[in-house]
């Protein structure tokens, strides 16, 4: 049989499984459950099967010593101790990587021979004869999982869903885009000749277009759960590495993203959670003498805010120390020598910076000043923004704020001189006509009144490098907020809303970061998207 076709289904399902497994295998370390057992029984046989169906012998070996070693344990011949639960970790460290070389450009069998001798070993280790498992599997048959239960009428329904490459939903997604670039072209044009039956025509095919956008586009949408659940291994792996106790939680695993946001918004998480636990989680005893739990709450969050998606990474540890932040940001040069505390904002500005770290010496996990960094690039690049809020000796939430598409979105369109910006309105609150009145100096800066409240005012056109207007008090307001900042951005004239494709651009390096993108407009020309975080 010809396993090549099959390959990649079979690294899909392989992932799913390593996944679960590794879950389970975690449940297990912190406590253990019958179900904990079965799960993993159940995977691991699962992968034994797949393996020995596609050839790739070193997957099937190695799942049939972890089966092995995993039904002493479920029948109590074995007693789940830390040599068993690390020798089980490593036999799924050595599986995963059996299963990327197997599905590899150029295939090959990874040596398995050295970790299938530790798993042998472990399994002859029997338990007292008085021991009665506490993991004992109630109802399972101790021969195997639950393969010859009868099947149910809850297994002989059709499915009702369908694998498809990833690569297909992508290219969709470029067409449905490139589309909805010709229909704001076609519309234009139909308005200016002012024929009823192109408008008409033009209206219905618009229509039809926004249902076909909208399938699409939920189509692409997966809980974010297929990321996050990667994580909990990563930090278990790290905080013993660097001998601390943390006790990790994952809330809102349902919420959805665009598939392509998704797999993009990982790098930036597993930074985020890494640096948590380096710089931010105190070790037990350090915990204790600040009259800390010794055990550490390292929390993910995801959460719907209106047209956004927030993935927020928390900790209880020291906060970010300003005290160690300050010297080196002036040792460096960004700061005056003056400076006395940091803002917020400029706290996150300065550990964005390409290569800044606090470390004192490079070890695998931090030093070389590429968390934050690579954190702020890419989220800006998705048209996101960063949120940090510390305290010191209490700890750190940073928040990645993301739009749930980075595909198509709706924007307002602004003019500043003869240029056509365009600002998304997941950021946008409210629009005003400017008027003498509502500028007023606050505090050595101008600020403008929108009802009983004062917004800093951020004229785009300096932004820009264009010369300030020949009236200060004409154009319009964009009250936008980001978090819980608020600020008025002053634009020469509005133009309308449209809905826009995102193209994904690299800006300058080292320069400021003020646009996250770019689009194209219903008449054919470009237009800069504005980075909201870039202004506040």
């Amino acid at each position: 049989m010809d396993t090549g076709r099959y390959a990649k289904l079979f690294l899909s399902e392989s992932r799913e499984n390593l996944s679960e497994i590794n879950n389970a295998l975690l449940d297990l370390e912190r406590g253990g459950s019958d179900t904990a057992i079965a799960r993993l029984f159940r995977a691991v046989h699962t992968m034994k099967g797949m393996g020995a169906a596609m050839g790739y012998t070193s997957v099937a070996e190695l799942s049939h010593e972890l089966e092995t070693l995993l039904d002493k344990v479920r029948n109590g011949t074995l007693v789940v101790t830390r040599p068993i639960i690390d020798t089980l970790f490593s036999g799924v460290d050595a599986l995963e990587q059996a299963v990327d070389l197997a599905t590899g450009p150029a295939p090959q069998q990874l040596d398995v021979k050295e970790i299938i001798a530790r798993i042998q070993t472990a399994s002859s280790e029997e338990a007292p004869q008085t021991f009665t498992s506490e993991f004992a599997i109630a109802g399972v048959d101790k021969k195997g999982p639950a393969a010859s239960e009868p099947s149910t009428p809850s297994a002989q329904k059709t499915s009702r869903h369908i694998r498809i490459d990833a690569k297909r939903l992508d290219t969709l997604m470029n067409v449905v885009g490139e589309l909805v670039i010709a229909r704001d072209r076609i519309a234009k044009i139909a308005e200016q000749m002012g024929d009823e039956a192109l408008l008409e025509a033009t209206r219905r095919a618009s229509e039809i277009l926004a249902t076909l956008q909208n399938e699409i586009m939920t189509s692409r949408m997966v809980p974010v759960w297929q990321v996050f659940e990667r994580f909990p291994r990563v930090v278990r792996d790290t905080a013993r590495a660097l001998g601390k106790d943390v006790d990790f939680k994952i809330e809102g695993r349902e919420i959805e993203l665009d598939r392509s946001m998704l797999d993009e918004m990982g790098e930036p998480v597993l930074h985020l959670l890494r640096n948590s636990l380096d710089h931010g989680i105190e070790t037990p005893d350090a915990r204790e003498k600040a009259d800390k739990p010794r055990m550490a709450t390292l929390t993910l969050t995801a959460e719907r805010d209106r047209a956004t998606v927030l993935i927020r990474v928390t900790d209880d540890g020291r906060g970010i120390d300003q005290a160690r932040v300050l010297p080196r940001a002036k040792k460096l040069g960004l700061v005056d020598q003056n400076t006395t505390k940091l803002t917020e904002q400029e706290l996150v500005a300065i550990i964005s910076r390409p290569g800044f770290s606090t470390s004192e010496k490079v070890t695998e996990i931090s030093g070389r000043g590429v968390g934050f960094d690579i954190v702020a690039t890419r989220v800006r690049a998705l048209g996101g923004s960063l949120e940090v809020h510390t305290d010191a000796g209490l700890g750190t939430s940073v928040s990645m704020r993301l739009p749930l598409t980075i595909a198509i979105s709706r924007a307002l369109l602004a003019r500043v001189d003869k240029e056509v910006y365009a600002i998304p309105l997941t950021h946008v609150l409210e629009t005003f006509s400017l008027s003498q009145p509502m500028l007023l100096q606050s505090k050595g800066r101008q600020v403008v009144a929108i009802r009983d409240d004062l917004f800093t005012a951020i004229w785009l056109r300096e932004r820009v490098g264009l010369p300030p207007a020949a009236s200060a008090a004409s154009g319009q307001v964009v009250l936008i907020e980001l978090a819980e900042r608020r600020a008025a951005l002053i634009v020469d004239e509005f133009i309308g809303q449209q809905e826009i494709v995102v193209k994904q651009f690299d800006g300058v390096s080292g320069s400021k970061t003020l646009f996250s993108g770019a689009t194209i407009l219903g008449d054919g020309s470009p237009a800069l998207i504005v980075d909201a975080s870039s202004l506040l």
